[in-house]
């Protein structure tokens, strides 16, 4: 695939809408795969910005154009054919086979995540333990949808790091009692995007159990969207791992009339104009 180098003012287009986007999904996450190390090592002596100011300025910029994505979540047994409908601060992913819709809305404040069998039903709300469950036989739990570690309020600055090529603020963020799965998340902001690279989660004996990174980007028209995504879960104990690939393979704008409310009326098909993946 052939490589594309975006121009000065298209790069921060470009990671703004990786930040919005972001396993995710935030999302979430980002850039190195497998063949790159799994640690980082931040440099103290090059300290980060305020983290009120970085906060400030990631939520400011995490507001979804209004698309619909076609692709596949394909996880170590299944592929699951979706789409996802992106609207300002919401987003639906919804399962063709078998039929199944995940909703979450990503506020500053909290996050909101919700769950249908079919589309003629109510949706009902993913609280509690239950937020940290699988979505379906997939390594992606509803919890990292919802980027939570962007808000816990016990939150140590590492330092400046490397992530690739991209110069980037490391932060360890520790959650609430009994509210996550994790007991510690590592994420990496680019320091001159102020988007998120990576998170990598920990559990309370310190061993990684899970990263979220992007591994590639396309160009839709005039935005950025994510192309492959990779949600990676590590056995500390079996020393094993599995991972979930989420590929965007197409997608289009939504009309004016179409947005994550109206959710029951499909995206058109029709085929857009799609860039070369922008792998970096």
């Amino acid at each position: 695939m052939r490589e594309i180098t975006p121009r000065k003012g298209e790069r921060s287009r470009t990671f703004c809408s990786l930040t919005k986007l972001g396993f995710l999904l935030a999302g979430f996450f980002w850039i190195s795969g497998f063949s790159h190390s799994v640690f980082a090592t931040p440099d103290p002596a090059k300290p980060c910005p305020p983290l009120e100011f970085l906060q400030g300025r990631f939520w400011k910029n995490f507001r979804l154009q209004d698309f619909a994505l076609h692709g596949v979540i394909e996880s170590e047994r299944e592929s699951y054919p979706i789409q996802l409908i992106l609207h300002d601060r919401k987003m639906i992913y919804d399962f063709e086979n078998p039929p199944f819709q995940v909703q979450v809305e990503i506020q500053p404040e909290r996050s909101l995540i919700e769950r249908r069998r079919q589309k003629r039903e109510a949706w009902q709300p993913v609280a509690g333990r239950a937020r940290q469950s699988p979505i379906l036989d997939t390594d992606i739990t509803y919890e990292d949808l919802c980027l939570d570690f962007m808000r816990w309020d016990q939150v140590k600055p590492l330092g400046t790091d490397r992530i690739k090529t991209l110069t980037a603020w490391a932060f360890d963020a520790i959650p609430p009692r009994e509210t996550s799965a994790y007991a510690r998340v590592r994420y990496w902001i680019a320091a001159e995007y102020y988007a998120l690279l990576r998170a990598d989660a920990y559990n309370g004996a310190g061993a990684l159990v899970k990263r979220l990174e992007v591994n590639g980007v396309q160009r839709i028209g005039d935005a950025y969207v994510i192309k492959e995504m990779q949600v990676s879960s590590f056995d500390p104990k079996k020393e094993g791992s599995s991972r979930t690939l989420i590929n965007i393979r197409r997608g289009e704008p939504l009309p004016p009339e179409t947005g994550a409310n109206s959710s029951r009326n499909r995206a058109p098909s029709r085929p857009p104009k799609v860039a070369d993946g922008l792998d970096r």
